[in-house]
């Protein structure tokens, strides 16, 4: 009898955990990957993907950590975790598999050993936008900030550098020794900033500081690509009540016919916090019932995304 009453119990718990495996993979309509084609053109370059599984009562769930992605020449591409780097020149494709679908994205990769030089305008004026250092309320107002001025959202390059580096010789940066600038030391919180800290040290924009730094702080010489367009993922959700994320990723289009994954340096915000909230990182957490305008502004170009935010597990009936 204790046998059998065992038994019965190892098979209830074997159902059990068949219906919670079951729940855990959603049955979708279709699968969206964005952006539908990669890119990459100099050894930093990266592409970042979403996933979005569309149900069929139209709901969508951000599964990219769920999805199986396989490249299909692993010596010209390499992914860690949903973002991709290039190894090669060439062409490839990267397949994305989830419950039953599976969608191609085509890999271009160009330049691969090519380390461009560290770019005044693409690469450091981007990390003043992020941090929100050249907005109306800090250093971007018609009078700066605390004796310090930058152009209104980058709209002055030339006057940017100029202030930068030789308005007031020697206090702003440091080129023997990069990591003390007070541009670096400020943003990063180590020395007192009325703005507070920015960034941390060792992060993606004091690293590009430093850089910038290193090279001597200098500016671009000759025409640089200007941005023609920037892309936005995914263009729409539709999330199942508070707690339900989206991940975002932004491209980039430039006049010399490259993009640029600026997930990491565009600026995000929400005209609806109260139902769709999102971070610098660029995650959207779904709040009360309602709807809300996701924006993403880098440069002089801003993009949106719509966003529906329904009752938690909403039926309808027919």
């Amino acid at each position: 009898m204790k046998h059998l009453v065992s038994g019965t119990k190892l098979l209830l718990l074997a159902v059990v955990a068949t219906s919670v495996c079951q729940a855990d993979e959603i049955q979708p309509a279709s699968l969206i990957v964005a952006p539908a084609d990669i890119h990459l053109s100099a050894v930093r370059d990266r592409q970042s993907l979403i996933v979005q599984a569309v149900l069929p009562n139209g709901l969508t769930v951000d599964v990219t950590d769920k999805v199986t992605m396989a490249i299909e020449n692993e010596s010209l591409l390499r992914r860690e975790g949903n973002t991709m780097y290039p190894v090669a020149d060439g062409t490839t494709k990267l397949t994305v598999s989830y419950a039953g679908h599976a969608v191609d994205v085509p890999v271009v990769v160009q330049n691969a050993a090519v380390d461009p030089p560290i770019s005044f305008r693409l690469d450091v004026m981007p990390v003043f936008m992020k941090t929100s250092c050249n907005n109306g309320s800090c250093h971007g107002a018609a009078r700066g900030k605390d004796g310090f001025r930058i152009s209104l959202f980058g709209f002055d390059p030339e006057g940017d550098h100029y202030r930068l580096t030789r308005e007031i010789p020697g206090r702003r940066i440091n080129l023997a020794i990069p990591s003390e600038s007070l541009l670096v030391e400020k943003g990063a919180g180590v020395v007192p900033h009325t703005g507070g800290k920015r960034f941390d040290v060792g992060d993606e924009k004091y690293n590009t500081l430093i850089r910038w730094l290193e090279a001597g702080a200098p500016n671009d010489q000759g025409a640089v690509p200007a941005v023609v367009s920037v892309e936005l993922y995914p263009k729409n959700a539709v999330m199942d009540g508070e707690g339900a994320t989206q991940r975002l990723t932004v491209r980039a289009k430039y006049s010399d016919g490259t993009d640029r994954d600026v997930t990491s340096l565009a600026y995000f915000s929400s005209a609806n916090e109260n139902s769709a909230e999102i971070d610098q990182s660029g995650l959207v957490t779904a709040h009360a019932r309602g709807e809300a305008f996701i924006m993403a502004r880098f440069e002089t170009h801003t993009v949106g995304s719509h966003f529906i935010v329904l009752p938690k597990g909403l039926q309808y009936e027919d």
